[in-house]
């Protein structure tokens, strides 16, 4: 946890979350290998013939994780490859090589082989000659949907067998709030999909359609909640928001600032701290969007708490009828980062969501 805290730039809670789901990881593969590999499955053979199907390892597998799920995605991708009956060259993410670092030294104190499961840290120039080798068998991949295109390209060139690939990227994640929901809920609900793990998910809130009828007091509601938000060191128990990944994805929010208000559409810009200023934070700044449908003009808010790479979330209101609506624009918040002097104030370089669950 300390790790996950302190490389990873995630909050207590998150990180024991990540430790529990990379305990679930190791149980449900090892389920499925009893299930699945132990005994061949006998088919049906309906004109008296008798055939079976028997699961085996491919080979090598590449296991290619995120910074954003340091411990559960790395886990998860490692113990299906060598629950399979393959061995695993795994590369964690740049970002966080620690943790990568410790997960397999456990490994390996619990019994994996070395010859079986190696790390190979480094950034993506390691990831590409890896994917590129003829004698990897297959990949898992967790990250960008750009990064997922060029490996399958990759893997398609070759000649020979097909070689699997399992890949995981970004989404569009929306929810539809209606008139009958109960505000408070609703808020909460926001809160928690898109900003724990600092929105650094797949699987975070990034569009929310809210009905026109309810949507002045949701988002007002919204707003206060975002404001309440505490943003600063992860290691403390009271903090909401850690740091972003680093000090491109902060540069990538400022343009983005500056931007919206330019054009005349930031809401507000909430304050950070004291003591978080020489680190890679930054804090809620909802803007405002004009767009229209054939049904209805919609005014949109739009909150700058996403990371570089991370998909903007929205939130919209929508009604049947041509009146005015308004919806709330909230792009997601990555919290981690790439050592603990993010967050210390000591300076760090710069480098590049996502997966996760």
């Amino acid at each position: 946890m300390a790790l996950i805290v302190r490389e990873g730039g995630r909050t207590l809670p998150d990180a024991l979350s990540e430790i529990r789901e990379a305990v679930d990881f190791c149980r449900y593969y090892a389920a499925r290998a009893r299930a699945d590999f132990a005994t061949p499955l006998v088919l049906q053979g309906p004109t008296g013939e008798r055939n079976t199907l028997a699961l085996h390892g491919r080979g090598t597998f590449a296991c290619i994780a995120p910074w954003n799920f340091p411990l559960a995605i790395f886990i998860g991708q490692v113990a299906a490859a060598l629950a399979a009956g393959n061995c695993v060259i795994a590369k964690s993410a740049e970002q966080t090589p620690l943790i990568g670092a410790a997960a397999i030294r456990l490994l390996h104190e619990a019994g994996i082989p070395g010859d079986a499961l190696h790390l190979l840290p480094g950034d993506g120039k390691v990831g590409a000659r890896l994917v590129a080798d003829p004698r990897i068998c297959g990949v898992a991949f967790t990250g960008s949907t750009e990064t997922a295109r060029a490996i399958n390209l990759e893997l398609a060139r070759r000649s020979g067998p097909i070689v699997p690939l399992i890949a995981e990227t970004g989404g569009q994640n929306a929810l539809v709030v209606d008139s009958s929901a109960l505000a408070e809920q609703v808020v909460g609900d926001i809160i928690a999909s898109a900003f724990n793990s600092a929105g650094q998910r797949c699987s975070a809130l990034r569009v929310l359609f809210v009905q026109a009828d309810i949507a002045d007091r949701v988002l007002t509601m919204l707003e206060g909640a975002m404001r309440e938000l505490v943003i600063g060191d992860p290691a403390l128990l009271v903090t909401d928001i850690g740091p972003v990944i680093d000090a491109a994805a902060r540069e990538t929010l400022e343009k983005h600032v500056v931007r919206m208000t330019r054009e005349g559409r930031l809401i507000f810009r909430a304050e950070l701290p004291p003591g978080t200023g020489h680190g890679t934070f930054f804090a809620p700044a909802p803007s405002r969007s004009i767009g229209s449908t054939n049904s209805s003009a919609r005014s949109s808010v739009r909150s700058s708490m996403s990371s570089a790479g991370a998909a903007a979330s929205s939130i919209r209101s929508s009604s049947r009828s041509p009146r005015p609506v308004t919806a709330l624009r909230s792009a997601s918040t990555a919290a981690s980062t790439r050592r603990s002097a993010r967050w210390s104030g000591a300076p760090g370089s710069a480098t590049s969501t996502s997966t996760a669950t």
